[in-house]
């Protein structure tokens, strides 16, 4: 393995990571014997200890008259990219609110099949926050059964609250009476006010629609498509319409 390689995705230049690598070797030492051992002169060996200094990979101590510089272990390499990791998963929402800015045109991705619904439910499950949907019977129904429960399970494991509106039907009433253990609140509208073949669902800035009856399926990414069928649910959700 070429470690000088590795370090470079600590953004060290060739010669930093020279020092760090004799630092490593040597253990607590002069400046002028770690700067001799990376091939370096002494005093361009202090304009390369200050970088590492800063990020963590060198340390300094005093013995008697003399500044050792010494590495830190290989380890803290390694908890380096964990944080970086970590920081990056913080950003991501952040990173894709900016990334749909306005003026981008929304994306439409097509899915076939019961392998193009479970990709669609994934899609969903990518998502940290609460998931409303507006729901259909079929969701429930016998030869969906299993499908439906994997997801819920999946989606209760990671803590993601949902609100869904459906019709009033066996399979629904089924389907809401779990609701305190499928981390779920339904609300269902009379036949004649509501019924559907397909589930729509939104979630942060993409809306999925499923046909589970044809197997087929849309993901729309738009934050003004999301804002607006949002706002849509919202409106029925607290419409007084409900059988309960």
């Amino acid at each position: 393995m070429d470690i000088k390689k590795v370090l470079k995705q600590f953004n060290l230049e060739t010669k930093e990571a020279n020092v760090y690598l004799a630092s490593l070797e040597l253990g607590a030492s002069t400046a002028q014997n770690i700067a001799k051992k990376a091939g370096v002169t002494r005093t361009y060996f202090y304009d390369l200890a200050e970088k590492l200094l800063k990020i963590g990979l060198l340390k300094q101590m005093k013995k008697g008259n003399k500044k050792l510089f010494f590495a830190t272990e290989p380890e803290q390499l390694l908890e380096m990219k964990e944080k970086q990791l970590e920081d990056l998963k913080e950003a991501i929402p952040q990173l894709k609110a900016i990334y749909n800015t306005l003026g981008q045109k929304p994306k439409v991705f097509y899915y076939e099949g019961r392998d193009g619904i479970d990709k669609i439910n994934d899609d969903t499950l990518r998502y940290k926050g609460e998931i409303v949907a507006f729901t259909t019977p079929r969701f429930a129904i016998v030869d969906q059964q299993k499908l439906s429960k994997e997801y819920i399970k999946r989606r209760v494991a990671l803590g993601n609250r949902a609100r869904v509106i459906g019709e009033y039907s066996k399979e629904m009433l089924g389907l809401k009476k779990r609701d305190p253990v499928s981390l779920r609140e339904t609300k269902l509208l009379p036949r004649d006010v509501y019924n559907s073949e397909v589930e729509i669902g939104i979630y942060g800035n993409r809306v999925s629609i499923i046909d589970y009856k044809e197997e087929f399926g849309f993901i729309i990414e738009g934050n003004e498509i999301a804002k607006v069928l949002k706002m849509i649910f919202e409106i029925v959700w607290n419409s007084g319409k409900m059988t309960r």
